[in-house]
């Protein structure tokens, strides 16, 4: 097809007015020379298409792109190539639309540094470069945005004036006013009542966020959690301003309450114990989604173990060498080794894989949700590890690529993406090796399409800088002194216990034994009656405890509220009490 000069720019002057003012994701931005939006029509012929919305997949297909977006799709014979129109090859190439998630927390990570202080506009927007890379064009924030940031790229970039995945933002979540996740600081908002919850929605839908997110989850009992009353208040005052509200929830209990109060969905698992099918029948009733993050359940014990995808190819694209070095090193994986809730840890992901299955397999909407750019998650990289390991739970692969495109982008209500159909917009992703085949392949992301148009990945990237920190000596004399402390923990844990305790020297009065907490300080004065103090670091009930459990071992008997034995050498009886207080217990020795 030729065009003359004043044509040519009338062409490239609608395409460029028609890309600054799509809505669509990535569409407008300018991530590599290849991603310009263009009115040509292209026929592509050659591939496996896997739709994306759960229908079979269409082999040999072919298919039209017109002003980026599908105009024709079928089999190979189906579609005809317009006149004049451009043709690419795709054999050998399975197609999936590009991937949507709805749990992430961008520009809060730097390598293994963790926190707010990392938060600004250029982190926020690396993360997003990096989602983009492996093909993640669309991320919903879990609540831990500082500030109106957030707002103002989502903003920019349907102005076309920002790159990468498209942003939505749930703003800053909300959470119980003494509880909430360690180390984002002031950023959730902390509520004590229905109204304080009501207040915080009304504020945030007046920033128009595009979802509402709250934490439903005391940390093991460590912090405070939401009462039914204030997050029934908060989802009923959400579905009043017509947005869509999600909850990270630990405890069974919790997630059938928030259920019945009408939460939309779930961006963590239920790791205190196996789902009911009370639960599963409740949630297809209300047609509540489930976006597992398993990955971020996983982080917190898997590098004690160095995993084996770590420092692997395609987490090096992004992410360097010396990350993986670091993270892979005796004094970081030591440090997990040591955590005391490591056991706990491993059990509440067994249960999650088990309770995602059970929860698929019950007909459970599934959507794509990590919670990457938390401590130790990496974005982009870890969305690819998170559908290999809901298919390691028991998913189909079909399933889960749905889960990536068509459910969240419908969350989001994103109506140009999620399938790849006539009408949808052509961003799409080409790999050499179908994730049907093996969802390992989905690690070679291959190419991806932006309105049609081949986007050149390593563009995205190319500026994007991680700080690593380096292990020094201090470091590891600190960590040798922390593994011998371990040791010797672990020694002291197989001795006898009594109560909390373990025996420590015992206290000598007049050639009779009397028990001490290992590491308390006895101070004895002869009597009568004799008196022994011991201090120790500890609480009047465990102290008490301990010597209820400890004295019969030196032949103290009960004898009411006090204890008696007779003298080794005179037989005369002995009384012995004890008055337990905080961090200290007075034993008084009477000889009758």
């Amino acid at each position: 097809m030729k065009l003359d000069t004043k044509s040519l720019i009338a062409v490239i002057l609608v395409s460029l007015l028609a890309a600054a003012c799509s809505p669509e994701s990535g569409d407008e931005s300018k991530n590599g020379k290849k991603q310009q939006a263009t009115s040509d029509v292209t026929f592509y012929f050659g591939a496996r298409v896997i739709p994306g919305d759960g229908s079979p997949v269409i082999e040999d297909a072919t298919f039209i792109v017109s002003n980026g977006k599908f105009t024709a799709v079928g089999k190979k014979g189906e579609v005809t190539p317009p006149k004049g129109s451009g043709r690419i090859d795709l054999t050998g190439r399975t197609l999936t639309p590009v991937f949507f998630n709805l749990q992430a927390q961008p520009g809060l990570s730097n390598g293994p540094s963790y926190g707010p202080k990392n938060y600004g506009r250029e982190s926020v927007i690396a993360d997003l470069d990096r989602y983009a890379y492996y093909g993640i064009m669309g991320v919903l924030t879990g609540g831990t945005d500082d500030g109106d940031l957030a707002m103002q790229i989502r903003d920019e970039q349907r102005q076309g004036k920002v790159n990468g995945a498209r942003l939505y933002t749930s703003g800053r979540g909300i959470v119980a006013r003494g509880g909430g996740p360690a180390g984002l600081g002031n950023i959730p908002i902390s509520v004590a009542t229905a109204g304080d919850a009501r207040k915080a929605v009304s504020e945030l839908a007046e920033k128009k966020v595009d979802a509402i997110k709250l934490w439903i989850d005391d940390d093991n009992g460590k912090g405070a959690k939401l009462k039914s009353d204030v997050y029934g208040a908060a989802i009923d005052e959400a579905h009043k301003r017509n947005l869509k509200i999600v909850a990270e929830v630990f405890e069974l209990a919790d997630a059938k309450d928030l259920v019945k109060a009408g939460i939309d969905g779930f961006v963590s698992s239920i790791r205190d114990r196996d789902v009911d099918n009370q639960l599963v029948s409740a949630m297809k009733e209300k047609n509540a989604f489930l976006a597992p993050a398993l990955t971020t359940a996983e982080a917190k014990f898997e590098y004690a173990d160095k995993p084996s995808w770590l420092g692997e190819q395609t987490m090096r694209e992004v992410y360097p060498a010396q990350l993986s070095a670091y993270l892979a090193d005796p004094v970081t994986m030591n440090k997990f080794k040591r955590n005391p809730e490591l056991g706990a840890l491993r059990q509440q992901y067994a249960t999650a894989m088990k309770n995602l299955k059970k929860m698929a397999d019950g007909g459970v909407r599934i959507a794509l949700g990590t919670n990457s750019g938390s401590p130790d998650t990496y974005p982009g990289y870890f969305e690819l590890r998170e559908m290999i390991s809901m298919v390691e739970a028991g998913m189909q692969p079909m399933d889960v690529i749905k889960a990536a495109t068509s459910v969240p982008a419908a969350f989001l209500g994103n109506n140009d993406h999620g399938v790849i159909a006539v009408g949808k917009v052509a961003d799409f992703l080409a790999m050499p090796n179908s994730p049907l085949d093996k969802m390992t392949n989905i690690k070679d992301v291959g190419s991806l399409y932006l309105k049609g148009a081949e986007v050149e990945r390593s563009s995205i990237i190319q500026n994007i800088k991680i700080d690593v920190p380096k292990i020094t000596e201090r470091d590891r004399e600190a960590d040798a002194r922390a593994e011998e402390a371990a040791r010797l923990a672990a020694a002291e844990a197989k001795l006898p216990h009594y109560g909390k305790f373990v025996l420590g020297p015992a206290a000598t009065v007049r050639s009779m034994a009397v028990p001490t907490p290992k590491g308390s300080k006895a101070d004895i004065k002869a009597g009568p009656p004799d008196r022994i103090t011991v201090a120790m670091r500890a609480s009047a009930a465990d102290l008490r405890d301990f010597y209820s459990k400890a004295l019969p071992a030196y032949k103290w008997s009960a004898a009411g509220n006090c204890w008696q034995r007779q003298h080794p050498a005179s037989n005369k009886a002995e009384t012995l009490c004890v008055e337990p207080a905080n961090n200290s217990a007075v034993i008084q020795i009477t000889e009758k």
